[in-house]
């Protein structure tokens, strides 16, 4: 196990290093110039050359790359162009909201999907089965930013039930204000005590939360009934029913612990997609995470921190991956790392 972890964590470095590499030479070869950006509106050639100095872009393509690299070790992505602040320090402080907004959408997938994609496995053929199989299609066909505005119209405009913006209400960031420690404000209000917070936070979450899960739901359920479905052909469940072991045992303790294999795969790839289309999802509800922030230096040509967010998104998603992958060991005792 151990040596699976060294040789996973030096693979996630290499591809890291590919990844920050592709994205220098992108932003190297892009026409727009950064020190136009940085030196303002109708800049001097004397404040092109001075921005130039400032920005490093003076210096060869090659010792600017190793440069590059070298902050980057440390911790350091630049300045941005457009908050002219470190980028690091912008990324600290929208990449929670992020994180938990993903997070969030990524367990209603799995409360909703794995029970529904189950149950459709079981019922093969009957009304569930259909509905679940045309609720998977629904899922994977329809825009996320048009089911953003729809979700909108029909919870806050029609049922006023939801609000559609922000994290929190700004009469409860006033008169309940949360005590900022891990940027997550589920567990900010959970640490503090801060029901009303806490209430607030959550309500805030689940127009942007549905949306964004809606296509992950719809992979989990399409994988969960697609794997249950394989599962119950094996042969050890024809031999367990042969020797009468009753069909709910068969069917929710062996067929399903080993159905769930495929489907914590799945967990892992969506992270990554959703992680990307947080960027359509926090535009629309005005959402102030790290897929809003890109977007913004996306339309001001703010490399440095275009570049930060892809390292920042590269880094999660390997990361998520090894923990899945880590956590076949605990589902299926067949998997075993080994140094071999």
């Amino acid at each position: 196990m151990i040596y699976y972890i060294i040789r996973r964590l030096a693979l996630m470095t290499v591809v890291l290093l590919i990844v920050i590499t592709i994205t220098f030479l992108l932003t190297t070869i892009a026409p727009s110039d950064p020190a136009a950006q940085w030196a303002g509106t109708r800049p001097t050639p004397e404040q092109l050359e001075t921005a130039r100095k400032e920005l490093g872009l003076d210096k060869p393509v090659y010792l600017r790359y190793l440069l590059y690299i070298k902050n980057m070790a440390k911790g350091e992505f630049g300045t941005s162009i457009r908050t002219r602040q470190p980028v690091i320090r912008d990324l600290l402080g929208y990449f929670p909201a992020t994180f938990e907004l993903v997070t969030l959408a990524i367990l209603f997938s799995l409360i909703i999907g794995i029970p529904l994609g189950i149950l459709s496995a079981v019922r093969r053929e009957s009304t569930l089965d259909h509905l679940g199989r045309l609720f998977s299609l629904s899922g994977v066909g329809i825009p996320i930013f048009w089911l953003g505005m729809m979700l909108q119209l029909l919870a806050y405009v029609t049922l006023k039930t939801f609000p559609i913006q922000g994290r929190i209400a700004s009469e409860i960031s006033f008169s309940h204000p949360v005590v900022i420690r891990t940027g997550l404000f589920l567990l900010d209000t959970l640490i503090q005590g801060n029901w009303a917070a806490f209430k607030s936070a959550f309500v805030h979450m689940i127009l942007p939360a549905t949306t964004m899960s809606f296509a992950a739901l719809a992979f989990v359920t399409r994988m969960a009934r697609s794997s249950m479905i394989e599962v119950l052909r094996e042969d050890y469940i024809r031999t367990s029913r042969a020797f009468g072991v009753s069909e709910n045992l068969i069917r929710y303790k062996y067929a399903l612990k080993n159905a769930m294999v495929p489907t914590v795969t799945v967990v892992g790839l969506t992270y990554g997609t959703l992680l990307g289309g947080s960027v359509l999802v926090e535009s629309i509800f005005d959402w102030p995470g790290i897929g809003r922030y890109v977007w913004l230096s996306i339309l001001h040509n703010d490399f440095p921190a275009i570049m930060g967010v892809t390292i920042i998104f590269a880094l999660t998603y390997l990361i998520i991956n090894l923990m899945v992958d880590l956590f076949y060991a605990l589902i299926d005792p067949r998997v075993r790392y080994t140094g071999k």
